[in-house]
């Protein structure tokens, strides 16, 4: 009887498709904030901007890639399961991402976020 009830259980539950994961979805990024020059390898601040949405939870920035000569970012966050409507406000916040600078860098130095390039960085 046990053993039915597992198997019932496993069955429904697998029916359905189980609950889908939310993929983070890309934020509106409005500017990145970055030095003109830097040192080989000192750390680089680099500070996204971006419109807060009411519809995404975790915003983050997650590195895509570090090369000598480029350093690419997401922005991104995580959707809310639907729910009210959205307030009309309009606000941004902003996220920061420290490169530690262990893989030394060349000039130019570009930075990309979102596959969009923000500027590029003189090395020396």
């Amino acid at each position: 009887m046990k053993k039915l009830v597992l198997a019932t259980l496993l069955i429904g539950l697998t029916s359905c498709g189980g609950l889908d994961t939310p993929r983070d979805v890309a934020l509106e990024v409005v500017a990145v904030t970055l030095p003109t020059t830097l040192a080989p390898g000192s750390d680089l601040s680099v500070t996204v901007k971006y419109v807060e949405n009411c519809t995404l939870l975790n915003e983050k920035l997650l590195l895509v890639e570090r090369r000598s000569s480029a350093l690419k970012l997401a922005a991104v966050g995580t959707p809310k399961t639907p729910g009210g409507p959205c307030p009309a406000v309009y606000r941004e916040q902003t996220l920061t991402y420290v490169d530690s600078g262990t893989v030394g860098r060349t000039t130019p130095f570009e930075v990309i976020v979102n596959g969009k390039s923000w500027g590029t960085i003189e090395v020396r």
